[in-house]
């Protein structure tokens, strides 16, 4: 087992992932200093990010995991759809991860689209340099991209992306997690490699954030990689602590809102 692993999972065996880099494309309003420290205060193992935000909030970071946002896919100004009108690919070398000193690199695994081989064998190509090093590969398996449709979502669509994920090499399965449970469990239990939930959308509702939360816990996800509905809320570090009681203490919704109120 490579030993980076145990600074994103606990003894456990979950992780609990702040997503933070949204801002990739600089369209962000949000100070990382205060992010971090409310996510680090609340409890969460690790932090997916950006180059810059490892190289100037170190501090904050503090024994946080790390994983490096491979791709620098387009500004804020782009005028088409970066993620599926383009192939995913990386600036940064297996030198580079290495001088960050992250623990891990998350990549795009954009599926289905006219792209769909030469993303395929961009991710297996991150693996594969990865590998002799120890440093941890995640993969963000989604068909179409950030797609709402239905043939998309459905079990089929949703197990061969996690699948793929895990046949190229992975060691992590960043995912949507899709109702019903009981569909995603199968997805689940066919994807050999470790699955976590991203976090989706921003919600104006703590009580569905949890909800989801502990609906992917349950479907036997090992995690969550959350985002939006953790530092854009206006508790930072209680929605990062009742999250964490979903996913290390395997607390009820009720029980870890009483983090945030």
């Amino acid at each position: 087992m490579k030993s980076r692993y145990y600074r994103l999972f606990k003894e456990d065996g979950k992780a609990l992932i702040l997503a933070f880099d949204h801002g990739g494309n600089g369209d962000i309003w949000a100070d990382p200093a205060t992010v971090i420290s409310g996510a680090a205060a609340g409890g969460m193992d690790g932090i997916l990010t950006n180059y810059g935000v490892i190289t100037h909030f170190r501090k904050e970071i503090g024994r946080m995991g790390t994983m490096l946002r491979m791709e620098v896919i387009a500004s804020g100004h782009v005028k088409y759809n970066p993620i599926l009108e383009r192939p995913m690919g990386s600036p940064y070398s297996i030198e580079d991860c290495l001088r960050l000193g992250v623990d891990g690199v998350m990549t795009m695994g954009i599926l289905g689209t006219e792209m769909d081989t030469a993303n395929m064998r961009y991710i297996a190509s991150v693996v594969a340099a990865c590998e002799p090093y120890g440093i941890i590969t995640a993969a963000e398996m989604l068909p179409n991209g950030f797609s709402s449709k239905e043939e998309d979502r459905n079990l089929k669509a949703m197990n061969i992306a996690c699948r793929a994920g895990a046949e190229l090499g992975f060691d992590i399965v960043k995912t949507e997690f899709v109702k019903p449970v009981e569909d995603f469990k199968k997805i689940v239990a066919n994807c050999y490699a470790d699955v976590l939930a991203l976090g989706g959308a921003r919600v104006n509702d703590d009580r569905q954030v949890l909800e989801n939360a502990k609906q992917a816990m349950q479907a036997g996800c090992k995690g969550l990689v959350i985002g939006r509905n953790v530092w854009g809320h206006r508790n930072v570090a209680g929605m990062a602590a009742a999250l964490r009681r979903i996913v290390h203490e395997n607390a009820s919704v009720e029980d870890a809102l009483e983090e945030i109120h």
